[in-house]
């Protein structure tokens, strides 16, 4: 069964493909749903819908095996990991209604050894991606995707994440102990520098996590495991 990048694979096949993918998905899903009962062992289930759009637990186990979000993203349970595929296909049908420039070849081949570098060896990294259902260029797909969100959220954030001369000498005097290295007092340009880095970072999580609330509220997400139905 070929699996959808990033939650939909919205590029490049375009929603018109998309749709028709999920309907033959589904009837796959069913048909594998149909053959565990029988052989009273479950492999794969539904584990929401985005927009009409499938997850399931077999997505969700590739995200995680393979780490494809940053360390400390809040993955460490199959809900929690959900929530991060959810954010993603709300976000990347975003990116797809402005789509931004494609990112470079050089940049894709980088992000993607990166992230097939710790499953091993070359028969290793074959192996796993075997079990997980999935191939090189899958994974290709999801890296591409990564930077072109990378790109859009940067470009959407830009001018409201500067921090201004007020809010970074707020910063300096409520985090003074931060600014010495090796019992030092970093020089003016280093300090504005650190709080500036700082303060945008922190505006950066506020920002993303309103705006992602709003793709929530005006998604249709349905979650079957968790018998509800709205903002996952």
């Amino acid at each position: 069964m070929t699996r959808m990048c990033g939650g939909g694979a919205l590029a490049p096949q375009g929603l018109a493909g998309l749709h028709r993918a999920e309907i033959v998905r589904s009837v796959l899903i069913v048909l594998l749903l149909c053959a565990a009962t029988a052989g009273a062992q479950v492999i794969d289930r539904v584990l929401a819908t985005v927009d009409g759009h499938l997850v399931t637990l077999s997505d969700v186990r590739v995200m995680t095996t393979l780490r494809l979000t940053p360390a400390g993203a809040g993955t460490s349970t199959d809900d929690a990991a959900l929530d991060r595929w959810i954010e993603r296909l709300l976000v990347l049908q975003e990116v797809d209604r402005f789509a931004p420039p494609e990112p470079a070849a050089a940049a894709v081949d980088t992000r993607l050894v990166a992230v097939l570098a710790p499953l091993g060896t070359p028969d290793a990294l074959r192996a796993t991606l075997t079990r997980l259902g999935v191939d090189q260029a899958w994974v290709r797909l999801w890296v591409r995707d990564d930077l072109r969100i990378q790109a859009y959220t940067e470009q959407r954030f830009a001018g409201a994440l500067e921090p201004t001369g007020d809010e970074l000498e707020n910063y300096y005097r409520e985090h003074a102990a931060e600014f010495v290295r090796d019992r030092r007092e970093l020089s003016a340009d280093e300090a504005r520098a650190m709080a500036r880095e700082h303060v945008m970072a922190s505006r950066r999580r506020a920002l993303m996590a309103d705006w992602l609330d709003g793709l929530r509220r005006r998604a249709t997400i349905v979650r079957p495991t968790a018998g509800n139905r709205g903002p996952g």
